[in-house]
């Protein structure tokens, strides 16, 4: 629901700036202008058509990871925001100041590390937030080496190698959830000044996690210690 009503929005916003860039303009005085979806002459334009279109053209091996974001267990917000982090969207400093919000000179981390703030410094590299990552890892006991793309490292984890298939949807919450954890201690780092230890946010990946399937899957019976 949350990326068709994206994706409408998105769609939406293009089409009013075509019609104010065309709003003086007349072409052929004895002629009405029309909208014409080129994607679909016979049926014109449809949400459902459109996001077909995207999904299934360009690159399909970068944006597999854009189509295994949403599911029941996991909250709409959070697959949204997956659904941003894989495709470069989030309010990051590189991607505010590619939107001229703020000045080149703004867009170092605000740890003062001397990197620029980038989705990939930001949720891999930074050694704060990154080295939850190796907590996580700890936590469930598996060996892990760390790829350098947000992408391979979300296809890397969820699909644990040598673990049964059964596993792959709770590695892919916990994946969630870390990500969820590290973007919201983000925002509290900046806004509110406030830094927390990886050993507390290790916590909170495991409370939302918890929190998330206890929610949502009546199977689930175990209480959170266990």
């Amino acid at each position: 629901m949350w990326r068709h009503r994206l994706l409408v929005w998105e769609e939406e916003e293009s089409v009013k700036k075509c019609s104010i860039l065309f709003l003086n303009t007349v072409l052929q005085e004895n002629a009405n202008d029309t909208w014409r979806w080129l994607l679909d002459t016979a049926n014109g334009y449809t949400v459902s058509g459109a996001y077909s279109f995207i999904t299934t053209s360009g690159d399909l091996v970068d944006r597999s990871p854009v189509d295994d974001v949403w599911h029941k267990q996991i909250p709409s917000k959070v697959s949204l925001f997956v659904w941003r982090l894989f495709r470069n969207r989030l309010p990051t400093k590189e991607n505010l100041v590619h939107r001229r919000v703020i000045q080149p000179d703004n867009v170092a981390c605000a740890s003062r590390c001397g990197h620029p703030e980038t989705a990939k410094h930001l949720f891999l590299d930074y050694n704060i937030f990154g080295s939850l990552w190796y907590h996580v890892w700890l936590w469930l006991s598996i060996s892990f080496v760390n790829p350098g793309d947000i992408r391979h490292h979300f296809q890397q984890f969820t699909n644990m190698a040598r673990l049964p298939r059964a596993t792959h949807l709770f590695l892919r919450i916990i994946w969630f959830a870390t990500a969820w954890v590290l973007w919201k201690e983000r925002n509290n780092h900046d806004f509110q000044n406030t830094v927390c230890y990886s050993s507390i946010l290790l916590e909170k990946v495991k409370l939302n996690s918890f929190s998330w399937l206890k929610a949502k899957e009546t199977t689930f019976n175990y209480n959170y210690h266990d």
